[in-house]
């Protein structure tokens, strides 16, 4: 299935010549002249993979938009194509995670180098929550003592030290150990290190992906 990308303006005219250029992409597009139309369109929202944005439509805006989105826990990666506007709006668009506040006109080159790259990072970022995702259920399974062993074990404590700490027994420790080491699917200590580093490294970046009953 291609990737989706919808252009939510006005500008009849602007949005006609967008899809042209838009046309050297293996994509899918949807255009809508409004915000209510695309937020009353479950398809886009669901499947869309990045949205181009003005800023300067009338009525509920690109800004406000891109709020709505982002309130919804949209995923889409969100670009900004406008008419002239203040250098606030631009500001407002990019610390709210646009990832180009572009003025028309422009080159058809650049548009469509951007929705590239909105479309890879989409991609990119699909593939980081997944694996957050089946970290999070290795994580989860792990009971109250089982996620103390770990815990201690990546701080590097050997199970006799672990024993003394947690005030059980070693054999009770290594049994704790191995279900531990099977629920988090490492067969060995350098492949738990590397999927507890990993898990605390992806979900640092992506902290909406990251539950928070499985933090360590």
């Amino acid at each position: 299935m291609r990737d989706l990308v919808c252009v939510v303006d006005d500008d009849e005219a602007s949005t006609r010549a967008l899809t042209t250029m838009l046309r050297s992409l293996t994509v899918e597009v949807l255009v809508f002249g409004s915000a209510g139309a695309l937020l009353q369109h479950r398809d886009a929202l669901t499947r869309s993979a990045c949205f181009i944005l003005s800023a300067t439509m009338r009525g509920v805006g690109g800004l406000m938009l891109q709020e709505s989105l982002s309130a919804i826990g949209n995923r889409a990666v969100v670009l900004f194509l406008s008419g002239p506007c203040e250098v606030a709006q631009a500001v407002q668009a990019l610390r709210a995670g646009a990832i180009d506040f572009m003025i028309k006109p422009v080159a058809a080159e650049r548009l469509c180098q951007r929705v590239a790259d909105a479309l890879a990072l989409f991609h990119a970022q699909r593939v980081r929550r997944a694996r957050i995702h089946a970290l999070n259920e290795c994580l989860a399974g792990l009971s109250g003592r089982e996620r103390q062993v770990l815990e201690l074990v990546m701080d590097g404590r050997q199970n006799t030290r672990i024993a003394v700490e947690l005030g059980i027994s070693a054999k009770t420790v290594e049994q704790h150990r191995a279900r531990m080491m099977a629920k988090m699917k490492a067969a060995s200590l350098a492949e738990l290190v590397v999927r507890v580093t990993e898990w605390r490294l992806l979900s640092s970046s992506m902290p909406d992906a990251a539950s928070a009953h499985t933090r360590i």
